[in-house]
């Protein structure tokens, strides 16, 4: 792919597709052209924020200007929206979860290897600076061997957040409720620090919210591949809402991390910095929009990479599936009460 200026279009007009319209803005790399909906009068809204076209998919993907598409649509239509835009040899950045189960995400991926276009997954939260720096000094060994790692996605959302939206209520549509759609950003983090998950026993029902299929509670154990144990809280009904929380277990030291930030970290490296009261960064646990934009920023920037050079990113579509996997065998273990192993 040339040097100049890669065009995206959004497919979306939601909240998921802000973030990644403004994180566009600070790219030299990548323009906004477009962004693409329906609904073109709620697509007009939000191009006129940013000062790009409205555009119906047909007329985006007849554009030569632009070269790839990030997919923001409600999760169980990511598969007909790729299926529509990978035949035309467009590259495609998808929100988390990539799909609402796991046949429909093999299904998203094998439509991208057969067109021969880039896939990416959207988990921008391995590019915050607590994922990055505790990357590293795992990396490097300094911290020995992952022994338990723990996540704590204990939000807040009213009726009116499913009332409003209903496909947020619906597993077809949404993929899930507190798994899926508020803590998958966690679960990614657990499978990037513990590597794969080898069996799950999970518990989940709906307590505070009415009219919903999908869970507003959800609790589950993991048993990684090399050994290490996991857990996992997610919920929506917790009032207030508390900053996600991750707890990583060292041979050589412990971190936890909130909002994006470590708030502790303490290890037998002389190397590492002691930090026993950091503050926590910014948190979706009672404002979805509450969300840091310079970790999507370094995600795009890697996908931009990759696509200049021909290549899967880091964050391809094989990797954006594990968190879907897991998710749904912590389903499958809920509602069938039975350890299920992996892979699925």
């Amino acid at each position: 792919m040339s040097h100049k200026r890669i065009g995206f279009a959004i497919v979306g007009y939601g909240l998921a597709a802000k973030l990644p319209a403004q994180a566009l803005t600070q790219l030299d790399e990548a323009k906004l052209i477009a962004i693409v909906g329906r609904n073109i009068e709620k697509a007009a809204e939000l191009a006129e924020n940013f000062g790009v076209e409205a555009l119906s998919l047909d007329e985006a993907l007849r554009r030569e200007d632009i070269q790839a598409f990030i997919v923001a649509t409600p999760t169980g239509s990511h598969l007909e929206v790729v299926k529509e835009i990978a035949p035309r040899g467009k590259h495609l950045l998808v929100e988390k979860p990539l799909e609402s189960n796991l046949r429909r995400t093999d299904e998203l991926i094998r439509t991208c290897e057969e067109a021969g276009v880039i896939l990416g997954a959207v988990f921008q939260h391995r590019y915050d600076d607590a994922s990055l720096m505790l990357k590293e000094y795992k990396e490097r060994g300094l911290l020995g061997r992952t022994v338990m790692g723990s996540a704590y996605v204990k939000w807040y959302r009213t009726q009116e957040y499913y009332d409003t939206r209903p496909w947020r209520g619906r597993v077809e549509t949404s993929g899930g409720g507190a798994l899926a759609t508020q803590a998958s950003h966690s679960i990614d983090l657990l499978l990037w620090f513990l590597g794969e998950a080898e069996k799950a026993c999970g518990f989940m029902n709906t307590l505070a919210h009415t009219g919903i299929e999908v869970e507003d509670v959800a609790v589950a154990s993991i048993q990684f591949k090399d050994g290490a144990l996991g857990s996992i809280e997610a919920s929506t009904a917790t009032y207030p809402g508390f900053p996600e929380r991750l707890e990583f277990h060292f041979e050589r030291g412990s971190a936890i991390i909130e909002g994006g930030k470590i708030v502790y970290l303490n290890t037998l490296s002389e190397e590492i910095p002691v930090i026993e009261r950091g503050q926590g960064g910014l948190s979706g646990a009672s404002d979805p929009a509450g969300v840091d934009i310079q970790p999507f920023v370094r995600m795009l920037q890697d996908f931009v990479s990759a696509l200049r050079e021909g290549k899967n990113p880091p964050l391809d579509g094989r990797e954006g599936r594990k968190a879907v996997e897991l998710i749904e065998a912590i389903r499958i273990s809920a509602l069938e009460s039975r350890v299920v192993e992996l892979p699925l």
